[in-house]
């Protein structure tokens, strides 16, 4: 697992995988590859690799649309990652059970991954460790919550869906992750949540995870309600309006950038 101190390389390769496409974002740049086309096979995906010349020594593939589930390290057990999962995730055929230790937390997070993808990327000629976006995201999380013990609240806005974490102090007291279609959407799942942890207004901390032009009516929304909220960095709204998860484009990049909230 990359490291939250890690500063990315012109070595560095992440491949972040959506429903409809694949973004290989290196240092300089980000290619998307259309994984709705009918002819996507290895040898197709390796054609195109080798057409842009990405060639890169530290890949790392991470998926977006995969349920996850989080276990205390304690209570983990290697043969049982097939029924953490089952509580979230209904269909496990023709899938492959990964489970990811997250050592700032002492805890497990267990994921799935097609084999269709595993087939798809054989043919890259290069080492890939394949991940989950909470994965990643959960140690860099920790460690800003880490200022005070009151109530933070995290969201992760993308496309079709928002991801909360919410912590107190540096302890992980949920993930999970809601569909949304317009602000409306939002603010219930949110709010539905918020009032199982007996969330009051203004009584807790809301941080959102960059600040992007696509959801400031999000933002806008649910300022109405709720005036301590913040953002970590970027907080650029012109930048990366059609990304499906455009944090990412900055989360390897600009971690030295982050501050604590």
């Amino acid at each position: 697992m990359l490291q939250i101190d890690k500063k990315i390389t012109s070595d560095d390769l992440s491949i972040l995988i959506f429903k409809d496409r694949a973004a290989f974002c290196t240092l300089d740049q980000t290619l998307y590859f259309d994984l709705e086309k009918k002819n996507i096979n290895s040898e197709t995906l390796s054609t195109w690799f080798k057409y842009h010349n990405i060639k890169k020594k530290n890949n790392k593939c991470i998926l977006f649309d995969n349920a996850g589930v989080i276990v205390p390290q304690k209570l983990f057990e290697e043969k049982n990652k097939n029924l953490y999962l089952s509580l979230s995730e209904d269909d496990l055929i023709n899938k492959i059970i990964e489970a990811k230790i997250i050592k700032s937390s002492n805890q497990v997070f267990v994921f799935s991954k097609s084999k269709q993808l595993g087939l798809l990327l054989k043919d890259l000629e290069v080492n890939i460790e394949i991940t989950h976006f909470a994965a990643e995201l959960i140690p860099y999380l920790t460690k800003i919550s880490t200022e005070n013990l009151k109530k933070k609240v995290f969201i992760h806005l993308r496309k079709d869906y928002f991801d909360l974490f919410i912590y107190q102090g540096s302890q992980l007291l949920l993930y999970n992750s809601f569909p949304h279609k317009d602000e409306e959407e939002f603010l219930y799942y949110l709010f539905f949540v918020l009032e199982q942890f007996y969330l009051k207004q203004n009584q807790f901390i809301v941080i959102f995870l960059g600040k992007f032009l696509n959801y400031q009516k999000y933002y806008d929304a649910f300022r109405e309600f709720h005036t301590q909220t913040k953002f970590t960095y970027p907080e650029n709204l012109e930048i990366d309006v059609n990304h499906p998860a455009p944090f990412f484009n900055y989360f390897y990049n600009y971690e030295n950038n982050f501050r604590k909230i």
